[in-house]
């Protein structure tokens, strides 16, 4: 990092360098834990997705994910075949279905993320519990502003 006369400045193309690199870093862990469940990287961010949020619709996924319906439907058909999600009636609205992980299908994400838990534990080993309170709300704010960005609908390009 080079210095001038603005450290914040500085820090804050640190932050999105250094923020641009752990984008990549976490696709490419992404893709690395889909080679290990055997499933593909687009039905391994669905189950991951699945992880997260719990019960979705199909139509939520498809948008979660940018991809189209169709291509949501041959997801989650393999992934029902593997056994790790089912789909359900809707809660809310008979005329939609939900699809959520199956009871145990959360085991495979031990299976892919081998040592990621001690990894991560010894990585914060050396911060205070104040220093963890202040990164968890920096994460929950960046989660909170990424989301807001993904929110924001922008015109298709043609051609």
């Amino acid at each position: 990092m080079t210095e001038t006369a603005d450290p914040r400045a500085d820090l804050y193309s640190s932050l999105q360098t250094d923020g641009q690199q752990l984008a990549v870093q976490l696709v490419r862990l992404l893709h690395r834990m889909s080679e290990r469940s055997g499933m593909n990287p687009t039905d391994f961010q669905c189950y991951t997705l699945l992880r997260v949020a719990g019960s979705m619709t199909p139509g939520e996924i498809a948008d979660s994910l940018c991809l189209s319906t169709g291509s949501v439907t041959g997801v989650i058909d393999r992934m029902e075949a593997h056994g790790l999600v089912e789909r359900t009636p809707h809660p809310l609205d008979r005329r939609k279905v939900a699809v959520r992980l199956v009871t145990g299908a959360e085991q495979l994400a031990t299976s892919t993320a081998v040592g990621m838990r001690d990894t991560m534990t010894a990585m914060h080993e050396d911060y205070s519990v104040d220093e963890l309170k202040v990164i968890v709300g920096w994460v929950n704010r960046v989660n909170d502003t990424l989301e807001g960005l993904i929110a924001q609908r922008s015109p298709r390009r043609s051609g």
